[in-house]
Formats: C-alpha cells, structure tokens, sequence
C-alpha cells in the first residue's frame, strides 16, 4: 500500500458524489501531500547522492547529516499522522489506525465535551444575548418580501394541515372518541367552576343588561299583554274601566321596576339573581339531583345524531374562512397580518426595552432546554458517529484535517534537516 494513498469517496450511508467544498479540500490535501512527500524524496536523493559521490568530509558531511536528519524526521512524523487514520504500510503495528479503532471512544468523548462546554445555560444564554435576535429579527421583518416569506410560509402550512384533514376524520374523532369521552366524563364540576367564576367576574351583567333593556322595550311596545292578562283573569262582573285602571296602574308598576333593575347595577333582583347562580354552582358542583339530572340531560344532547353533524358544518365553515381569510393571497386577515408583523419588526428595533425583554426570554429559555437536555443533543455527534463506517469515518476526518497535518511532515523534514546540522557542527567543533 501507498504511503500516499488518497482517501476513497465517504458514503456514509448517503450520496457517494463529494460536494463541491470536499472536492476543495481533497485536492487542497493531495497538494500539500506531494508537497512533503516531494521533500522527503529530495532528501533522500541529496543523502543517496552525498554517500555514492562524496567522502561526506568538509562541506559534504555537513549535507549528508542534514539530509540523513530530514529523511528521518519527515517519515517519523509521516509515520505519526499516517497512524491517526490507518495502518501505515498496512502493517500491523500496536497503537496505528487510531481513528477508525477508536471511533467510537473518540465520538463520545466530543458528545461529552460538547455538552459540558458548550451545552449549559450560562454559554448558550450569553451567546443568544449577545447575537441581538430581536433587533436582528426586527431589521428582518421590516422587509416586505421577507414579511411576505413569513405569511406564505404560514399560509402554506395551514393549507398542508386543511387539506389532510378530511370532513371523514373529523366525524370519526367526533363519533368515536370526543363525545364518548363526554359522556363518559362528568361535567357538571366543570360548568359549576365556569359559573362561579362567570359571576365572580362579572362577565354575566352585560348579558343581564342587554336582556332587561329588551325587556323594558318590548313590554313598552305591548302594552296590550298586560291588558289581556288582567281582563282574562279578572272576574265577571269586574266593570270593565275598573279592569282598564288595574292594568293600566300594573303596566306602570311592571315598568317601573324594570327600569329599576336596568339602570341601578345593585338592585335587589340583580343580587338575588347572582346569589341563584352561585347556589346552582354549589349544587352542579355537589353529587345533588340537579345535578344528575343536568349530566342526563347532557348526555342526551350529546348523542343526539345532529351533534356529529353541527361539528362538521362548524369544521367545514371554519375551514373555508380559513382559506378565504389567510391562504388567500388576497385575504384581508393575510393582509392585516402582514401588516401586523410590520408594526412588531418595527417595534422590535426602536423599543430596545421591548427587545431586552424578548432576548433575555429567549436566552432564558434556550439556556434552560441546553442545560436540561445538553447531553440528549450532543449525543448526536456519539450515535451519528457510531453508524458510521469505521474506514469512512476515518477517510472524512482526513478529508477535512488531513491538508494542516501534512504541515507536520513538511516541518520534521525542515527541523530534521536543522538539526541534523546542529549535531554534526557539535561533533566537528568537539576537540580530538
């Protein structure tokens, strides 16, 4: 075997074409190759040639020992660099082809190393402050066709999740496992807490508001159902204008208090009202027959057939102002979005508290995930490296170290040849 053997292509389960970067440094290495190997030729010629056509006294001594010492130099460090990746000569020689025999040793090793050097909050953390995302990111943003990069990237992938998911899918999660799991829950905790914190909150006055304005308007309008009531229940022989009076007075009575409740928001009914509705949470809340009876009438609602059919005709609404909202290239909300992510990357670049904020967060974050799961994510570099062909795995190390090593030869050629001058001047100047 060639002491210069060129490394063969890696495949490494891939392509077995080099990039154009490998092609690079694999003529970068066989260079500097025929470079050192050109210097040691040459000292060997100059040696042969001293020893055949000279006494190697005067001058000629001095030549001999220096191209002896670089002879040696450049093949012992040839020997060293040539045993990282094979056998040199093919020889088995003890402590040779360490690369490809260590492997594995040596990808763990780099996995660990990584991960307690690199892979820890405090690094990874600092890194991200350092490199400004937001402020980046902003500058980047503020470019419309990158905001628009964004959108169509967004939009596509929304429309690559709608377009697998098929109205088929939907009814049979729908059928076979959303609402046996309702049935098979018990809800009426749930709609106990939603009502109490409904009522602690308030959120429920609007819609009291609105209800008793309606009703104020509407027995307004129809004063006549006062009217029927009363005469209607009214005896016989009730005159008539004493009937009119009754209902006219119970219009303004009824009216009257209803205007009450609408504009005073602490009016008797308005807390009776939220005192009701806390007493129905307690009892939704409790193992009582309001609440039995509510999860019966629930679950009958639930497995009524239109259930399956009012999901679909939400999901295919959905779906379609989705599309029409966002995937359209000419949607409004698309375009709002747009505009949004604008204001942010603007915001992002003149708010410098803001992109404080944001950096440190993700700083925080990517420092947390590094030091949680550092060993997990460069255990990639150990497992990917395992795979590996051990040959291959040795020839693409080469590959991309190989050219600087090389120097190696070339310098013990070079200091072989200074020091082989160096011992021989010693030895002259030497007395007797």
């Amino acid at each position: 075997m060639s002491i210069e053997n060129a490394p063969s292509v890696p495949r490494f389960g891939g392509p077995s074409e080099l990039t154009a970067e490998d092609q690079e440094r694999a003529r970068g290495l066989r260079k500097m190759r025929t470079l050192a190997l050109s210097l040691l030729i040459l000292a060997t010629l100059i040696f042969l040639s001293t020893h055949i056509f000279t006494d190697n006294t005067g001058v000629w001594g001095f030549v001999s020992r220096a191209s002896e010492a670089a002879m040696i130099g450049a093949i012992a460090d040839w020997f060293a660099v040539t045993a990282l990746f094979r056998r040199p000569l093919g020889l088995p020689i003890p402590h040779t082809a360490i690369i490809p025999r260590k492997k594995d040793t040596l990808g763990a090793s780099l996995s660990a190393f990584v991960a307690t050097n690199f892979l820890h909050a405090e690094a990874v953390s600092t890194k991200i402050r350092s490199a400004e995302v937001s402020r980046r990111g902003g500058e980047w943003l503020s470019k419309s066709a990158n905001r628009d990069f964004v959108v169509d990237r967004a939009a596509g992938g929304l429309e690559y999740v709608l377009a697998r998911i098929n109205d088929d899918s939907v009814e049979a999660l729908t059928r076979n496992v959303i609402i046996p799991r309702l049935v098979a829950t018990r809800k009426t905790p749930v709609l106990a807490q939603l009502l109490r914190q409904i009522v602690l909150d308030g959120a429920h006055h609007r819609l009291v508001d609105l209800i008793v304005a309606e009703a104020y308007t509407w027995l307004g309008d129809n004063p006549q159902v006062i009217d029927e009531i009363v005469h209607n229940r009214a005896p016989s022989w009730v005159p008539d204008f004493v009937n009119e009076q009754l209902s006219n007075r119970l219009q303004r009575e009824v009216l009257g208090w209803v205007a009450d409740v609408r504009d005073n928001e602490y009016h008797k009914a308005r807390q009776a009202l939220d005192a009701w509705l806390v007493d129905l949470s307690d009892d939704l809340n409790s193992d009582t027959p309001l609440s039995d009876k509510a999860e019966v009438i629930i679950n009958d609602l639930l497995s009524q057939s239109g259930v399956v059919d009012s999901v679909l005709e939400i999901w295919g609404s959905l779906k379609q102002l989705l599309r029409q909202a966002i995937v359209d290239p000419n949607g409004e909300v698309r375009g709002r979005i747009s505009e949004l992510i604008g204001e942010f990357a603007q915001r992002l670049q003149t708010d410098s508290e803001l992109a404080r904020k944001i950096d440190n967060q993700i700083a925080t974050t990517a420092g947390d995930l590094a030091e949680s799961f550092g060993p997990e994510i460069a255990s990639v570099i150990s497992d990917t490296i395992e795979r590996w062909d051990a040959k291959e795995a040795s020839e693409r190390i080469e590959l991309y170290v190989g050219k600087d090593l090389q120097y190696i030869r070339i310098n013990g050629t070079v200091i072989g040849a200074l020091a082989g001058l160096a011992i021989h001047t010693v030895i002259v100047l030497l007395p007797g």
